[in-house]
């Protein structure tokens, strides 16, 4: 029996015939709902669930407002926190315009230093599109707490924002570049407007899994010299779609050639699950684009559920059962009808993805890159072409190759290869 897990939550796989994905329960229950004023401290008991009423967009003047700020509880997991701060600012909507979103600020224990805290922003992983996924409804929910956890004993001052869409009637924009980047971006100048919080202008940035790939696009737009980034640390990212993708597939291959059917089967149902997510996004670059094209049979019609889905968790679920229909009836993960090999050969698509592309040029933050050996998300092959290209393009990066380690381990149980690189970069005060 395996183990896998997406955005938090377990899987197990087991071998009968073909290998059935048997859900083991997901940790997420969460509830979706919001109000700009931000959160009711009375809802935030041990830290465990935040409720809050969509916003709108809305007509503001300029991005990094400060909107509204509430202390909630400190979720009981982060021992090393003083405070926690719930705050909704404005930032620039990729579709154009200005909306509302959300974020959540994390004092470490202990006397402010002069010139206050140093900041280091944690970009959190998939969790999905929908309301119901957003990282504030509920902290323990999604995983973070050890990354979180780690950089406030040590000294840092945390800001998680839950990205774009979260909150309002739409959906997150995954793996749209700008939109991340604008998400956290915004943040910054908006958390330093909380009044009572002393950080420093300076700052760090963190991301694991879709956060690596936020932080990468962060660190390649236009930067507020006003607050100046210091170090970019990137656990297991997702990097550019295309090499992701063709990589991905040639890992299912070779795996399956090798006899290695769970992890290959691993692989098919990450696959298709984030393929699900970014399909969903690919409307806020082309309004005219169907998501649905780019999938066989047996996922096409499973791709509203990401969008609607009132229980974080749900799509996921679906392709999971859907996978496990088509191996019990003797289908094997070559003809499971999911994302296609080539989905971005669509004509629609060629030209919005390379203006997606983030491998096209370095950046000027020094880049930590972690990797391990065992991951089944992002295909090692993956990282690593992408960190060899930065190289050659002149950015300062250290990779680090875990071996054993899992998608999840980078920033768990390895975590600590990510902190010590980053108090050399930027030291705690």
């Amino acid at each position: 029996m395996q183990k896998l897990e997406l955005f938090g939550q377990s899987y197990r796989i087991s071998s009968r015939l073909f290998f059935a994905f048997l859900l083991c329960g997901f940790l997420i229950a969460c509830s979706s709902s919001s109000s700009s004023g931000g959160a009711d401290p009375d809802s935030t008991e041990s830290g465990e669930t935040i409720e809050t009423d969509e916003v709108d967009t809305i007509e503001l003047d300029s991005g990094g407002t400060l909107l509204d700020s509430t202390a909630i509880d400190v979720p009981v997991s982060l021992t090393a926190a003083s405070s926690a701060i719930l705050f909704d600012f404005s930032m620039d909507a990729v579709e154009g315009g200005m909306t509302t979103a959300r974020a959540q600020l994390f004092n470490p224990i202990g006397a402010t230093p002069e010139g206050g805290f140093p900041l280091v922003v944690w970009a959190h992983g998939t969790t999905g599109i929908a309301n119901s996924c957003a990282p504030s409804l509920s902290f323990a929910s999604f995983s973070n707490e050890i990354a979180i956890g780690s950089l406030l004993a040590e000294g840092y001052a945390v800001l998680a924002p839950d990205y774009e869409g979260f909150g309002t009637p739409g959906i997150q924009p995954y793996y749209v570049r700008e939109s991340h980047a604008n998400s956290i971006l915004a943040a910054i100048p908006a958390v330093h407007e909380i009044e009572g919080n002393e950080l420093t202008a300076e700052w760090a940035l963190a991301g694991h899994s879709l956060g690596g790939h936020v932080a990468l696009s962060t660190a390649r737009a236009e930067q507020d010299p006003a607050f100046p980034l210091q170090a970019v640390v990137a656990l297991a990212p997702g990097t550019d779609l295309v090499p992701l993708s063709m990589r991905a597939f040639e890992a299912v291959d070779m795996e399956i050639a090798q006899g290695q059917l769970e992890t290959a089967a691993e692989r098919v149902f990450f696959i298709n699950v984030n393929g699900g997510f970014v399909a969903n996004a690919l409307p806020f670059l082309d309004p005219t684009f169907d998501p649905a094209i780019l999938f066989g049979d047996d996922v096409d019609d499973l791709l509203d559920i990401a969008v609607d889905e009132e229980i974080c968790g749900e799509f996921a679920n679906s392709v999971n059962n859907t996978l496990s229909v088509h191996l019990d009836s003797l289908g094997t993960l070559t003809d499971f009808g999911g994302l296609r090999r080539d989905w971005f050969t669509e004509p629609a698509l060629v030209g919005l993805l390379e203006q997606q592309a983030l491998n096209d040029e370095a950046q000027s933050a020094p880049l930590l890159v972690v990797q391990g050996d065992a991951d089944t998300q992002i295909p090692v092959a993956a990282t690593t072409d992408f960190v060899n290209l930065q190289l050659s393009l002149g950015t300062d990066v250290t990779y680090e190759l875990i071996p054993g380690a899992t998608h999840s381990d980078v920033a768990r149980s390895e975590f600590g290869v990510a902190l010590e690189w980053l108090v050399e970069q930027f030291p705690p005060q």
